[in-house]
């Protein structure tokens, strides 16, 4: 299965019930999401935690990767030395790390509290499988994240990424660095990025990141990089100067799975039967939607309805899943050789409104319906390089065939991207 739940989270010991002692509650926000945040990658019913901690050993070159049969590690150093913990090292998954991740170092050390302060949460929650601990790269990020998320697609399990990281800690005079006011803006970019163009988050100027102060900028950039999904900020604050940040970076969709299967059926002439359809409750309500497919991170095909047209969305994915593969006029029908090399995603539309002016459009919010007379486009949200209102119109019309100098009637929605 791979890859299925990626997070990252802060480890400040004083959410820690038993170190903080009711103190707490002054990040009852962070607190909220990270027991949410657990809840939600526990029921995923995962296996072996990949852990990314910036306290662990770090090395200017390579990475850092704990060998030891049994991972251990307590809050000794934080007044409480009744919490002591051990897992088992997922021993399979690390010797892959070892052949296939560049310039891996071996280490035997107790668990730092970059680690612990995730595993705590994940242990409350009523997870009980193995951990694979490495340290936080300091160069190249995103080569480590994407090579993780290859040697991920090619063993057998299911497996979280938990990138643990604080952002800066120069938000207050009276933090533990003082103010700088890199700090509050390193942490905005974030926030923003998270919500937009993830792509741009690792191109922040060096000296901003410097000035920041942060711990958690690169584990980050390596969690985003391993698998592509839609980033939820659940919680951020910085009671005590320092910034927290909870934030569901990917998990995985039965959608986009059901529309791989359905195009498989169909280059194959296979039946689908009754008893080969989806039964979660998702698939059973009526919604437009877009399947799409893209081939080593171009685009393969897309087709899409903005309403629904059959009486359940597992139909409605069925029918644009195949017309993605074999219908886009803009490609040849897909071999079924070629489909193991594509990936797929669902978009799922709300309710069309219409809309007085492009005043209220954002283009990483809301996807856009330009009508004129009975010629119309649509573009779906959050697209990279479409960054302006202005561009997503004139791409919309271009695609209705309407011209640039023409008023149009104008639709917003919203989306939810379903992930493979």
């Amino acid at each position: 299965m791979g890859l299925v739940y990626s997070i990252f989270v802060p480890h400040p010991p004083i959410v820690v019930p038993e170190i903080g002692g009711g103190e707490e509650h002054k990040c009852q926000s962070t607190l909220d999401a990270y027991r949410e945040i657990s809840r939600r990658v526990v029921s995923t019913d995962i296996g072996t935690v990949i852990l990314v901690s910036p306290h662990a050993p770090l090395t200017k070159e390579g990475i850092t990767l704990h060998t030891e049969e049994r991972i251990q590690g307590n809050f000794a150093q934080f007044g409480v030395r009744s919490l002591n913990f051990s897992w088992s090292n997922d021993q399979d998954l690390a010797t892959e790390f070892q052949q296939h991740l560049k310039g891996v170092i071996p280490i035997n050390e107790p668990l730092d509290h970059g680690a612990l302060v995730p595993l705590y949460f994940l242990q409350e929650a009523g997870w009980k499988g193995k951990v694979v601990l490495v340290g936080m790269p300091l160069e190249h990020p995103e080569e480590y994240g994407q090579q993780i998320g290859q040697i991920l697609e090619k063993v057998q399990g299911r497996f979280a990424l938990i990138a643990s990281g604080d952002l800066s800690h120069r938000l207050k005079e009276d933090g533990p660095y003082g103010f700088d006011s890199a700090g509050p803006e390193f942490d905005q970019a974030i926030f923003r990025g998270l919500q937009r163009d993830v792509k741009k988050l690792s191109d922040l100027p060096p000296g901003l990141v410097e000035r920041a102060g942060e711990c958690g900028y690169r584990s980050l950039r390596l969690a985003l990089a391993a698998k592509e999904g839609a980033p939820e900020v659940l919680s951020y604050e910085g009671p005590f100067g320092v910034g927290y940040l909870v934030a569901d970076l990917y998990h995985s969709s039965p959608l986009p799975h059901w529309a791989r299967r359905c195009l498989r059926a169909h280059l194959k002439q296979e039946e689908l039967k009754p008893t080969d359809f989806p039964r979660e409750a998702e698939f059973a309500l009526r919604r437009g939607c877009f399947v799409t497919l893209k081939q080593h991170g171009e685009l393969r095909g897309c087709i899409g309805t903005t309403q629904p047209w059959q009486k359940n969305l597992a139909l409605e994915i069925q029918h644009n899943a195949v017309a993605a593969g074999t219908e886009d006029p803009r490609f040849w029908p897909v071999e079924i050789e070629e489909l193991e090399t594509l990936s797929f995603t669902v978009d799922v539309l709300g309710e069309l409104e219409k809309i007085s002016g492009p005043e209220v459009l954002d283009p990483w919010r809301y996807g856009v319906v330009v009508q004129k007379g009975g010629r119309s486009g649509l573009l779906l949200p959050h697209l990279e390089g479409v960054d302006t209102v202005s561009d997503q119109i004139a791409i919309a019309k271009q695609k209705a065939g309407i011209s640039a100098e023409e008023d149009v009637d104008l639709w917003r929605f919203e989306v939810v991207r379903h992930y493979e």
